[in-house]
């Protein structure tokens, strides 16, 4: 059984998920592509890779 991680900022309030990055970062978005992609900051999206690696 696999769960989606979400995540939720504060300023937002807009679902984010976890796998839904990765899937960017693998295709070779940087990480302005990816927030505009989003709709969510560079500065929010590069926290979220940081912690994506140091977890896994």
């Amino acid at each position: 059984m696999t769960k989606k991680s979400r995540i939720i900022h504060e300023g937002d309030k807009k679902d984010v998920d976890l796998h839904d990055v990765y899937d960017l970062i693998e295709i070779g978005l940087d990480k302005d592509e990816i927030s505009k992609e989003l709709g969510i900051s560079k500065k929010y999206i590069k926290k979220m890779i940081k912690d994506f690696y140091d977890d896994y």
